[in-house]
């Protein structure tokens, strides 16, 4: 996950042993309480180089597919011996014409492998050798199975690949119809036409219908198949595209009565490719497996491919998928039942993505290092709907709810740079402004629900209240889109997502926001937190945007923790801290020590604009920044002004005083208040009354060229002058707590 604020290493290894002993004391308390708290989550990750669009915007991408499997192998060798790798269907998008990719690793329990010769499979890898003809794998593979004679060939719909050419601008040999000819007229074929529209005479793939034939449920049944032919011997010709002939099957064609899932077996990027069926349950998956395994091995094939239909859930098995998303790739961790399982799997997935060069941040061309920008957040459930906690323990998902809005560090300290109510993950309080007073009404009714919990009832109270701006109930801060969701089809998993946690950049780090929510669990199953929601009105976006408080509410929550028995430390936190928001200059000025460090601040969502591509966008406005200011020492005799306006100051909880200010750093195309322009560079400027002397320190963010990199570095140069700038008759606007400058409203 990379390692830019890593301790030291004693002090590393202090920190992962405290933290697992918080980990280990949250699983005795929860099973004191005599339920099992499921927790995964999902962790992203980038390469180095990051320019290419599938590192920015773009979900798909070439480098993007090499490293997710370069990571599922490595996976598979250090923390997943005798797993198989799927490919399989991925989430399906509006506008994107299939679904995304997804690799996914399975193992059977008791780590009994799946496939036992790995060198018979490419992994992603390129083939090697002359493949087995498609028709004679299947074929051997079906006597193997006990079935035959349904072998199906599959070709491409010629006339209708030429249409879409014809569409996309391609010369094809179509018949065009010519008004001065009065008919059609034939175009004449080059020999590169006739060599390209020819190669699709030849049959694109085999299909061997397959499924299991079960009238009990631990039946083990027979396979089965079933004639895939066509009145009058029409042909099977695929549906148009560029994906496995197993998505493309001509379904809509066969009668309603047929069997209508198949094995397809055709050669892609040079090898065998198999694509899997969907199977009643995971046990004929794995005897599908050990066919084509002995079958491969009987006919000496080299590597082939595997893609397809994962089996249906199984308790014991194990699974762990990643996925592209939108500039980064992203790892769904398997749901662990226990700390040391937890533990495990991170340290191995942190180990494997560093190896194939992934980390868990990436590079601005400032040369800030920041998350990767695609979340890491964190899921807890039970092993099964009637085991869940949430539904054992109902006060549970409430004492969260409230917890988490009474302490708003739990929202801002593990985010991203973009957060607030517009980000992907808005707070309770964020989205409208009657939803605190309604959820609080709704806690009390979950409150009072007998065990075990009505799932479909939870879902119908918070539903509409955990959402965001837009209503997206998924993007929310708490989501339970996955809890038992009546309109998705795997919305009923009995899962909260816990969404404003943004990648960490190390294990240790990752490790310590996954044992805190743990404890957390452990002391509301114990005893549920019912302290009444608040009303924090422009606190919320003033007070808590800044590091130092945060910090003092991350304190109450460790104290919170404490009185229930847990030993939780600033220390494990302090990296945090550090990396969400870095200091940027500190120096001492006449026995006072003054310190610049970066602040949140929540980016306004603009209106829609038509997009350069089509449609309509709607974008952020992030031309704006927040620091930190932190004087401590002979504080008394000193004011501070920023660009010549006086900057608020109210004592720091750790002694000195601290005051912020919200800037605007660049003029974007499209944003709020498009008539003020930056404040850069900004003056900082202290003033001693008692030597009569004055300092000025110059924040300013500006491009310059290194190497061939564009760089945009915050530097702050010293001088020193007599005099400040006159002001007089301007007016500024302090926030309502009076703890920042706002110099966009001093224009």
């Amino acid at each position: 996950m990379g390692n830019p604020v890593n301790p030291p290493s004693s002090s590393r290894e202090e920190i992962l042993n405290s933290i697992r002993i918080q980990g280990r004391l949250a699983d005795a308390m929860l099973s004191t309480q005599g339920i099992t708290l499921t927790q995964g989550g999902e962790p992203t990750f980038v390469p180095e180089e990051t320019s290419l669009p599938e590192w920015n915007l773009a979900a798909l991408g070439e480098e993007k597919l090499s490293l997710a499997w370069k990571l599922c192998r490595e996976l598979g060798r250090v923390h997943m011996p005798g797993a198989v790798i799927l490919r399989c269907n991925g989430k399906h998008y509006p506008g994107e014409p299939i679904p995304r990719w997804k690799l996914t690793l399975l193992r059977q329990p008791q780590a009994a492998s799946l496939w036992k010769n790995h060198s018979l499979l490419t992994h992603g890898k390129p083939g090697k050798g002359k493949p087995i003809a498609p028709r004679k794998f299947l074929s051997a593979l079906a006597a193997r199975l006990g079935i035959s004679g349904s072998l199906r060939p599959v070709y491409e719909d010629i006339e209708t690949a030429m249409r879409n050419a014809q569409t996309l601008g391609e010369a094809t040999p179509l018949p065009r119809y010519s008004r001065t000819k009065k008919g059609f007229v034939q175009p004449r074929w080059t020999v590169s036409e006739r060599r390209k529209w020819q190669s699709l005479h030849k049959a694109t793939g085999w299909v061997l219908p397959l499924s299991k034939d079960q009238e009990e449920e631990n039946d083990e049944g027979a396979w089965v198949t079933a004639d895939w032919s066509l009145p009058n011997g029409e042909e099977l010709l695929l549906l148009p595209g560029t994906s496995s002939i197993g998505l493309r099957l001509p379904l809509h064609r066969l009668a309603p009565s047929t069997l209508s899932c198949a094995l397809t077996a055709e050669v892609r990027d040079g090898a065998l490719s198999l694509f899997l069926p969907p199977l009643p349950d995971a046990a004929s998956f794995a005897q599908l497996l050990a066919a084509i395994e002995a079958t491969a091995v009987a006919l000496k094939s080299p590597a082939l491919t595997l893609e397809g239909y994962p089996p249906p859930h199984k308790e014991g098995w194990e699974s762990l998928s990643v996925i592209p998303d939108p500039g980064v790739i992203e790892v769904n961790l398997p749901p662990a039942a226990d700390w040391d399982s937890l533990e495990s799997t991170i340290t191995a997935l942190s180990a494997a993505a560093e190896k194939v060069g992934l980390k868990g941040t990436r590079l601005l061309p400032s040369g800030e290092v920041v998350p990767t920008g695609g979340g890491g957040h964190l899921v807890l459930g039970g092993e099964s709907l009637e085991s869940n906690p949430f539904l054992l323990k109902p006060a549970m998902l409430s004492s969260f709810l409230r917890f988490i809005q009474r302490h708003p560090s739990l929202s801002y300290l593990f985010s991203g740079s973009f957060m607030g109510p517009s980000s992907q993950a808005p707070r309770i309080d964020e989205s409208f402004f009657e939803i605190p007073r309604e959820l609080e009404r709704a806690l009390r009714s979950i409150e009072q629900m007998d065990a075990p919990a009505n799932p479909a009832l939870i879902d119908a109270t918070l539903r509409n209240l955990l959402l965001d701006l837009h209503g997206n109930t998924h993007k929310a801060e708490v989501s339970i889109d996955k809890f038992f969701n009546p309109f998705m089809p795997n919305g009923q998993l009995g899962l909260v997502e816990f969404r404003s946690i943004e990648m960490s950049p190390d294990a240790p780090s990752f490790l310590a926001i996954h044992a805190l929510w743990r404890a957390l669990a452990a002391t509301f199953a114990a005893v549920p937190y019912t302290e009444p929601l608040i009303d924090w009105r422009g606190k919320l976006h003033d007070h808590f945007l800044l590091p130092s408080m945060l910090e003092e509410n991350l304190k109450e929550v460790l104290q919170h923790l404490k009185r229930h028995g847990f030993g939780f430390e600033m220390a494990m936190f302090r990296p945090h801290l550090d990396f969400r928001f870095p200091i940027l200059a500190e120096e001492i000025f006449h026995e006072t020590s003054w310190s610049v460090r970066r602040a949140a601040e929540p980016w306004p969502l603009l209106g829609e604009q038509p997009a350069p591509s089509g449609g309509l966008v709607r974008c952020v406005d992030s031309s704006t920044e927040r620091l930190e200011i932190h004087l401590s020492g002979e504080i008394k005799r000193f004011c501070v002004s920023i660009n010549g306006f006086p900057l608020p100051l109210v004592p720091h909880p750790e002694g000195g005083v601290v005051g912020a200010v919200r800037f605007r750093t660049l003029a974007l195309p499209t944003c709020l208040h498009p008539q003020i322009a930056p404040h850069l560079p900004l003056e900082i400027h202290f003033q001693d009354q008692e030597r009569d002397s004055h300092g000025t320190w110059h924040y300013q963010a500006f491009p310059v060229k290194q190497g061939q990199k564009l760089q945009r570095l915050t530097v702050v140069n010293k001088i020193h002058y007599a005099g400040v700038r006159d002001h007089a008759g301007e007016t500024t606007t302090r926030s309502p707590e009076g703890l920042t400058l706002d110099l966009l409203a001093s224009a």
